[in-house]
């Protein structure tokens, strides 16, 4: 609804459309970091991702192709989490830079979006943003490749697939009819001209495509996931007691219908339940994303759990940001 509401509002007033744009770019990166942090509470929060990790095979931390030229591998446990974590959060830094340049530089004349010229920002603004979403979406893939039979019964790939659609197909969308409007290929229509028409053609497909990510979100984010009937069902790192029990046998090898002991998965909660008021601003506020980014700046994050003083990043992750998701 973020995506459609902003998109009828870019229509119904264009003029302030660089503006409305601004808020949804910076959902945008929240919706990423966001998905990033619902999987690794899925997998029972940091602490438990990290000895997940660290059973995997060392196969999983190593780069494919040109990258392994470039990149060093990835240990398997704290340092590939944290590489994970620190490709996608650097992403929403490099949005919210790209969404304030764009800010600066259109009213001034020098961002011209879809003009592909050397003198205006347009270029390195779109290519800086790219480098960084496609950086992101490999680190995301990675993290999806390691612990995708651990996030099986979550059905990962569905949600994966939603989610980058939203973000990477209508950025990908606008940058297509960026060119084809800097080709001339774009008429102008009534009072309109071709930059209003190729931001109105992307603001009308948005409004038609969130309907068709809506019916997709519901099936794939579904509370059914969530009912008792799935009970044990914890997304492998965090079910670690007894297979025969895990899968809903009993001992003698029977399968069990007896569902009176629900076993919830094991995300981490609040003891009660928390007010709307408290809920919605611990999910609307980026508290956890703006804790680790700072701690990113100041190389918290680059020592392992048991050389940082700061061990509470990893138990003490906003029990807010848990209890929301």
């Amino acid at each position: 609804p973020i995506y459609a509401i902003q998109s009828w509002l870019s229509l119904r007033y264009h003029e302030a459309r660089l503006y409305i744009d601004i808020l949804r770019d910076l959902y945008e990166a929240y919706v990423i970091q966001s998905f990033l942090y619902y999987l690794m509470e899925l997998l029972g929060g940091e602490d438990t991702l990290v000895q997940l990790l660290q059973e995997k095979d060392a196969y999983y931390g190593n780069h494919p192709g040109f990258f392994k030229f470039f990149f060093p591998s990835w240990e398997m446990g704290y340092d590939f989490m944290i590489n994970c974590k620190h490709g996608v959060i650097q992403y929403v830094v490099v949005k919210i830079i790209g969404t304030i340049l764009t800010a600066i530089l259109e009213p001034i004349g020098l961002f011209n979006e879809g003009d592909i010229s050397w003198t205006k920002g347009y270029v390195y603004i779109s290519f800086m943003i790219n480098l960084s979403q496609m950086w992101a979406l490999y680190c995301l893939v990675k993290f999806y490749h390691a612990t995708h039979d651990d996030l099986n019964e979550w059905r990962p790939m569905g949600k994966f697939l939603c989610i980058k659609g939203v973000v990477f197909f209508t950025w990908w969308q606008g940058v297509a009819l960026a060119v084809v409007k800097s080709h001339g290929m774009m008429p102008d229509i009534g009072q309109w001209d071709m930059d209003d028409v190729a931001n109105g053609v992307q603001d009308y497909l948005i409004c038609v495509e969130m309907f068709c990510f809506a019916i997709a979100h519901s099936f794939t984010f579904t509370y059914k996931e969530y009912l008792p009937s799935r009970r044990g069902v914890a997304g492998g790192g965090i079910t670690r007691g007894n297979s025969a029990e895990a899968d809903g046998r009993d001992h003698d090898g029977e399968i069990s219908l007896d569902y009176t002991e629900f076993r919830p998965p094991v995300i981490r909660t609040l003891n009660t339940p928390m007010g709307f008021r408290d809920a919605f601003w611990s999910s609307t506020v980026p508290n956890e994303t703006l804790n680790d980014i700072r701690r990113f700046r100041t190389g918290a994050l680059d020592q392992s759990p048991n050389q940082s003083s700061d061990i509470g990043m990893l138990r003490n992750v906003s029990i807010q940001h848990a209890e929301s998701v």
